[in-house]
């Protein structure tokens, strides 16, 4: 999917060992970002994780493999010009640490939010003014269905970047990405709709058992009295239960401010504030050891 989606620029470092077998993989995007009258004068780089590795692979050797890897990932990433570099999903917060201060990266506090979907279902764990909103806007007319064509995933796609413009998470994928994942058995794209008119959406992709919820938006300020957004999010859990996953995870939270209202929206479905680091490098060094001092662990 990333290969086919215009501006994104996967990428893989694969260690082998003497017989000339994988032993290890890790994956990272280049995302171009568009400045001034089209021309691309930055690039910014994702890496997935820590990696994958093989299962006999001890957690000492896989530090050692990502320590090797990473020196030649990051290599790649300056060589093209990718002058911020994110690292997520980290599973153990202290893994590579040496290697990762070694390549000047900072570790920020990161708020995730997981909703186990295994022991119990949605309607014991939500509150009962979710339950409350989400029976009024059903009982007012509004729906929330499964995207049935290309067009709808369109007009979805045109709605959340409307509506995550003054937002902190600005950066919104092609939409060639969103057509990919409608077309993939491990997309699932919901779409809320108001007498005919789309008024929100969600976008959930399955990985294993589990499944992360990327996008979910709605014109809540518009119609606020009928909770859009609620019955939105609630319909993307409510799915994702039904396809017997154990998780649903909302990762881009953000910093864990005192204060976060649509973190404690999605807190108020019964998930688990979850607390994580995420990586960040920065082309500046002076800004790079000011973050660390400001966030050191």
């Amino acid at each position: 999917m990333l290969e086919q989606t215009p501006r994104l620029r996967p990428c893989m470092v694969v260690a082998i060992d003497e017989k000339g077998g994988v032993v290890g993989q890790i994956l990272a995007q280049i995302r171009v970002k568009r400045r001034f009258l089209y021309i691309n004068f930055t690039r910014r780089a994702r890496i997935y994780g820590e990696g994958c590795y093989k299962d006999y692979i001890d957690y000492i050797e896989r530090g050692k493999l990502f320590d090797i890897m990473m020196n030649a990932l990051v290599a790649h990433l300056l060589r093209h010009r990718c002058f911020h570099i994110e690292l997520s999903d980290i599973s153990k917060k202290m893994f590579g640490y040496r290697t990762l201060r070694k390549h000047g990266f900072v570790p920020i506090p990161w708020i995730q939010v997981h909703h186990s979907l295994h022991s119990r279902a949605p309607e014991e764990r939500a509150s009962a003014k979710v339950i409350q909103r989400v029976e009024k806007a059903i009982e007012s007319g509004f729906e929330t269905r499964k995207v049935e064509s290309k067009a709808e995933i369109h007009q979805l796609y045109r709605l959340i970047k409307r509506y995550y413009i003054l937002r902190k998470q600005r950066y919104i994928p092609n939409e060639e990405l969103f057509q990919q994942i409608g077309n993939s058995v491990f997309g699932h794209i919901y779409v809320t709709e108001y007498k005919g008119k789309m008024v929100g959406g969600s976008v959930v992709v399955d990985s294993g058992t589990d499944s992360m919820l990327w996008f979910d938006a709605a014109m809540e300020k518009r119609y606020m009295f009928y909770h859009p957004h609620t019955l939105t999010v609630w319909y993307a859990i409510k799915e994702t239960h039904k396809r017997k996953q154990n998780h649903l995870h909302i990762l881009n939270l953000g910093l864990p401010f005192s204060h976060s209202n649509y973190r404690d929206f999605i807190l108020s479905f019964g998930g688990k504030p979850v607390s994580a680091y995420r990586w960040f490098r920065f082309s500046n060094s002076l800004m790079r050891h000011i973050m660390f001092w400001y966030y050191q662990i």
